[in-house]
């Protein structure tokens, strides 16, 4: 996890840190990290959900079976918003704007190898095998917007949802 962040407060890192560190946080490459990422419902509804993510080249990548109710938004909506957060789904840094992109093929396949990182990784890249082999797993890469900043975060992520 993001070890700078630990033992402080979700609030407290609100005030301490900007959309560059949100950035450089989730961008460092070869690390895991705990991302809330919330996607849009048609009527622009926010909902937020704690994913790991994996970076490479400033873009992000995660993984999530292919029937949930994200996958389904992001097909209908690919506008996303990225902050780091917990595994709670506690935001810990304001967000950043981007779009997210389903893979195929080649891609998908090195996405795949990106977020095997680690112990943790290779263990959830087993449990997606297993779980959701060939397409019912969705893997997504997310390109974040250079200047499109969107420091709030949905109700969902700031209940701890």
């Amino acid at each position: 996890m993001i070890c700078n962040l630990k033992g402080k407060k979700g609030n407290d890192l609100m005030k301490e840190y900007t959309t560059q560190t949100t950035r450089s946080i989730l961008t460092t490459p070869g690390r895991g990290h705990a991302t809330i990422v919330t996607s849009f419902r048609r009527n622009g509804m926010g909902v937020g959900s704690p994913v790991g993510t994996v970076a490479s080249e400033g873009k992000l990548y995660f993984m999530t079976a292919a029937s949930t109710w994200k996958a389904k938004r992001l097909a209908s909506n690919p506008r996303v918003t990225v902050a780091p957060g917990t595994f709670k789904g506690e935001a810990l840094g304001p967000a950043i704007e981007g779009t997210a992109r389903r893979l195929s093929g080649k891609e998908l396949k090195r996405a795949r190898d990106l977020l095997r990182v680690g112990a943790l990784g290779h263990f959830w890249g087993i449990i997606f095998d297993l779980r959701y082999p060939g397409d019912k797993t969705a893997v997504y890469e997310i390109s974040l917007v250079a200047e499109g900043v969107d420091q709030k975060m949905t109700a969902s992520a700031q209940s701890g949802r």
